[in-house]
This record gives structure tokens, C-alpha cells and sequence, in this order.
């Protein structure tokens, strides 16, 4: 009987998982709900016919799984990969676990525990890694979709704020686009990040941090997760505040422009290594030269300022209170991400130098 060469065990086992995962987001309830919005985009006329694209996350994911299939298999056919894949590592290592389990659970109670070492620092990499992508690539498409959604919707209706003051035409129609347009920006550069990894693209995965409680407060700033906090914390700002004074809306909204700028910068520096809870590589250029969490600085300085026309209808008394204290409860998370961020980094000799660098952490000079 045939033996089946390495590079096939690595792109069945990739096929493998990845047909699971097509098969997961299509039965599970939140993925049926969180990935089936259907976004239409009107594209102009042909012929006096209106064009127009329906796209859903669910059937992007499925047509870049067939792609992935069809491409893959002429990839794996003509090359031999040198390392075996991250779904290759993580199923032998899986079946490994599970035959150790089968004999402790055979010989218990006299064998008192699962050895330690069942799976190496390496499967634990492979393992956690390939949770991130099933957790994130999908939310990247979906909140890029929607981006765009909302945009091109936007810009079909510019005749309409032509007759428009310029301020309101800034604050009305201007800056929601340009926030479209980090946003999907944003978006786009870690569902890459997600979905590739390559050694000319510069981002191997070297770790994934593998502590409970880094996770736990990077997947809190998530669907659904921050659904679930939101029902006990609340959420009282936005991306698109209004103020009761043009003047005042359009200050602010500079404001926050200038900090979502700031935002995509870092996504930009971050660049091919985009991804959350990962070492791929130490970023010390563009943003990063300046302070070591730019995106969660921006962020959060942004909401805060978007925070202030809540605060000035719920009075300054008990109602603002719990607002302010709502926004820094977010504020903290995220510093608690940069924290955990920063300890599993610190694992690798080259970020302990870019941090004796670049000291700070949120604002240079500052903080």
C-alpha cells in the first residue's frame, strides 16, 4: 500500500480543520446569526439596470475555503514545505493527548495525573494559534463588511449632503466615511494577518500567549463577549458622537479623527504581522517608535472624547458618574491587555531592548 508523502499529511490536515471550521460557523447559532447580515452594494447601472452585489461573511468564508482547497492543492503538489503545518502539529498532538487520556483513564485511580509534558511548547503554539484564526478571521470580515456597507451607502447619498453647510456636511457625511475607511483599512490588514502566514510576508508566528487571563481580557473587547460584559458595565460612547452645538461636534470629531489616524497607523506599522495575542516578529518602526501601545492609546482617547455628549445628558450628578466610571472599567481592559501583551513579549530578548527604547507605554513623554 502507498504511503502518503509529508506535504499530503500536511495539506489534508489543513483541509481537515479548515472544512470543520466552514462546517462549525454554518450550524453554530451565534455564527449563523453574527455572519449571515446581508450587505448590499449598489454598483451603478448597466444598460439602465441597477447592479447590485449581496455579500455575507458566511459565503466569503466558504468561497475562500474552496479557493484555499483548489490553490493549496497545486501549492502542495509542486513544493515540499520544509516545516509541517500548524493543523498537522495540532492533530497529532490532539490524538497523542487522547491516547495518553485513554490510558490514565484505564489505569485510574492508581495513575494520579496526565503527564505535564503531553504537549510541547510548540503544539501549544500550533494549538492556540489556529483558535485565534477560527475566533478572529471571521469577525475581521464581518466588521469589514459592515464598514463597507455602511460606507458605500454613504457615498450613494453625497448628492443629497452637496446642499449642505459645510460643517454639517463634515459632521454629518465626511467624518462617518473616513471612520468607514480606517476602520475597513484596520480590518482588512489582520484578516490578512489571520489568514497568512509566511516567511516572506515576515510573519511567522514565534509564540501565541498562552496564559488564561490574556486571553480572557483580549476576548473581552469581542463579540460576544463584550455583549456579555456590556450587560453588566454598559457602553456609553461611540464612534460618531454629536454634541449639541455644530461647532463643538466638529472639534470633537476632529479629535477623534486625528486618534483613529493614529489607530491605523499602528495597524499600518503592524503591517503582514497584524494579529492579536502573538509574538510574529518585534514591530519598532512607524508608530511604534513613539510608544509601545498606540492603537489602545488612540482607541480609548477617542471613545473618552466621544464619551463627553453622554456625560452632558445624563447631567453631572449620579448619571455622569456611572458613565465615567463605565469608560475607565473599557480603559482599564485594554490597559490590562498592553499589560499581558507586554509580559508575554518580554519572553523574547528583542522586545525587553525595544522597551529599554521606546519607555513608554500610551502617550510619549507621558504615561
Amino acid at each position: 500500500m502507498p504511503t502518503i508523502s509529508l506535504k499530503h499529511r500536511y495539506f489534508a490536515a489543513n483541509l481537515a480543520l479548515l472544512w470543520l471550521a466552514i462546517l462549525f460557523y454554518s450550524k453554530n447559532r451565534f455564527y449563523l446569526s453574527f455572519l449571515n447580515t446581508r450587505y448590499t452594494l449598489d454598483l451603478g447601472e448597466i444598460h439602465g439596470k441597477a447592479i447590485t452585489l449581496v455579500l455575507r461573511t458566511q459565503g466569503i468564508l466558504l468561497w475562500l475555503a474552496i479557493a484555499y482547497s483548489i490553490g493549496g492543492c497545486a501549492y502542495y503538489w509542486r513544493k515540499s514545505p520544509t516545516e509541517p503545518s500548524h493543523a498537522y502539529v495540532a492533530i497529532q498532538a490532539v490524538w497523542r493527548w487522547l491516547k495518553l487520556a485513554r490510558s490514565y483513564l484505564a489505569k485510574f485511580p492508581q495513575t494520579p495525573a496526565l503527564p505535564t509534558d503531553a504537549i510541547s511548547r510548540q503544539e501549544k503554539v500550533s494549538l492556540l494559534f489556529l483558535l485565534l484564526k477560527f475566533i478572529y478571521l471571521p469577525m475581521m470580515i464581518e466588521f469589514m463588511l459592515a464598514n463597507w456597507s455602511m460606507l458605500a451607502g454613504r457615498w450613494w447619498s453625497y448628492s443629497g449632503v452637496m446642499s449642505l453647510p459645510r460643517l454639517e456636511a463634515f459632521n454629518n457625511f465626511l467624518f462617518p466615511c473616513l471612520i468607514d475607511v480606517f476602520f475597513i483599512t484596520e480590518c482588512a490588514l489582520y484578516a490578512f494577518g489571520y489568514s497568512v502566514e509566511s516567511r516572506r510576508c515576515r510573519n511567522v508566528v514565534k509564540s501565541v500567549d498562552p496564559t488564561f487571563f490574556g486571553w480572557a481580557v483580549a476576548l473581552a473587547c469581542y463579540p460576544p463577549f463584550n455583549s456579555l460584559v456590556n450587560n453588566y458595565v454598559g457602553w456609553y460612547t461611540s464612534d460618531n458622537p454629536a454634541f449639541q452645538h455644530d461647532w463643538a461636534t466638529f472639534v470633537a470629531k476632529c479629535a477623534i479623527l486625528l486618534c483613529f489616524l493614529v489607530d491605523v497607523w499602528g495597524a499600518i506599522s503592524l503591517g503582514t504581522r497584524c494579529s492579536n495575542l502573538t509574538n510574529r516578529g518585534i514591530v519598532t518602526k512607524g508608530a511604534f517608535a513613539w510608544v509601545r501601545h498606540p492603537a489602545y492609546a488612540a482607541k480609548n482617547l477617542a471613545w473618552w472624547i466621544a464619551m463627553l455628549p453622554f456625560s452632558f445628558r445624563a447631567g453631572w450628578h449620579r448619571g455622569a458618574i456611572v458613565v465615567v466610571l463605565t469608560m475607565a472599567f473599557w480603559s482599564f481592559i485594554y490597559f490590562l491587555r498592553a499589560v499581558t501583551e507586554e509580559r508575554h513579549l518580554s519572553n523574547d530578548p528583542e522586545y525587553v531592548a525595544y522597551c529599554t527604547k521606546v519607555r513608554y507605554r500610551f502617550i510619549p513623554g507621558v504615561f
